[in-house]
């Protein structure tokens, strides 16, 4: 009778051994889907989109730094984390560090291939919606905003880039720009501060610089772009002949910390 119970008694501790090593590996275990990658330019292909760790200025950093880039393949959730937290940065001496980002399309760079066949395509044949939800949890001086990118040739380089359009979805103490060339439009049905800079001299060369500011911009809706293309072909900071690049968004970060996910990102 005693070996009999010591018997069982070895079996249920192997049991409840087994049972509690398998709840503690599911609760550690990170999400099926989820990748997270935190090297400098490492990138996440989800479908027709790279998410990306844009990290072209970050040597100006004065402390250390951590940044990381996340995609979730099974929900399609993207975005970034930061800890910037040691850089000192004020109001108006702040220095952006990187753009963590998502692409769509061909990044105008060497090293780049587009992510789709929509993409590039001339500017006067362009029809895209952009449907978007961001959820941002973040402190110190940032922006979330597109950088889309336009060329005078349909195999794009550095070179032949020919106006940039920012659209801000969010900032926090990155003032907007200051100006006595500044506008006011009405875009969509949204009021916008508006700043062109048509002799904005970057590294890549002379391009136009376009910014829009949008007035209590919601954190999800839709974007008709062709909206924001038709005012800016208005004022001459576009050209019909020029090629539509690629559509991106990210943060523009100098310091603080936080999260920033789009839940939903999808040009259409």
């Amino acid at each position: 009778m005693k070996r009999k119970l010591s018997l069982l008694f070895i079996i249920l501790e192997c049991f409840f051994s087994a049972l509690f090593l398998a709840v503690s590996l599911c609760g550690c275990a990170t999400p099926k889907g989820l990748i997270e990658k935190s090297g400098e330019w490492d990138r996440i292909t989800y479908g027709e989109y790279i998410v990306e760790n844009c990290t072209w200025n970050v040597s100006a950093a004065q402390s250390k730094w951590q940044e990381t880039i996340f995609c979730d393949t099974l929900i399609g959730s993207r975005g970034w984390k930061w800890d910037f937290s040691g850089e000192k940065d004020e109001l108006n001496t702040y220095v952006v560090k990187t753009y963590p980002e998502i692409i769509f399309g061909r990044k105008p760079f060497d090293n780049y291939r587009s992510t789709t066949t929509r993409l590039p395509i001339e500017l006067a044949s362009a029809k895209f919606q952009l449907e978007y939800e961001c959820e941002t949890n973040a402190n110190g001086i940032y922006n979330t905003t597109t950088d889309i990118s336009f060329t005078d040739s349909k195999n794009p380089s550095p070179t032949n880039i020919r106006a940039k359009l920012m659209i801000w979805f969010d900032h926090r103490n990155m003032p907007f720009f200051e100006s006595k060339a500044m506008k006011r439009a009405v875009i969509g049905g949204r009021r916008h501060e508006v700043f062109i800079d048509t002799e904005h001299v970057g590294p890549e060369g002379k391009w136009i610089f376009i910014a829009l500011l949008p007035e209590n911009f919601p954190n999800r809706g839709e974007l008709n772009l062709n909206e924001y293309f038709n005012y800016a072909l208005s004022e001459g900071a576009l050209k019909p002949e020029w090629f539509l690049s690629s559509i991106e968004v990210g943060s523009e970060i100098a310091s603080g910390k936080g999260e920033i996910t789009f839940k939903r990102f999808d040009v259409h």
